[in-house]
């Protein structure tokens, strides 16, 4: 995945949030090996409750 610079900064700056999203990422991929699609499509939302996270941040760093 290709990230914007002000993502990859807030990456940097934020890796607690960054290592979040990796790891709801890889949850969901496990459950969809697993068959637990319920359990998936949770950790795609929280993925991506944690990736506006990143992304509100990086977008605060950029009007500094």
């Amino acid at each position: 995945m290709s990230l914007d610079p002000a993502l990859a900064r807030a990456r940097t700056r934020y890796p607690v949030l960054a290592n979040a999203l990796e790891r709801h990422l890889g949850w969901a991929r496990d459950f969809v090996l697993a068959g637990d699609v319920d359990s998936a499509v949770d950790a795609i939302r929280d993925a991506h409750a944690t990736f506006a996270e990143l992304r509100a941040s990086a977008l605060s760093d950029g009007a500094r």
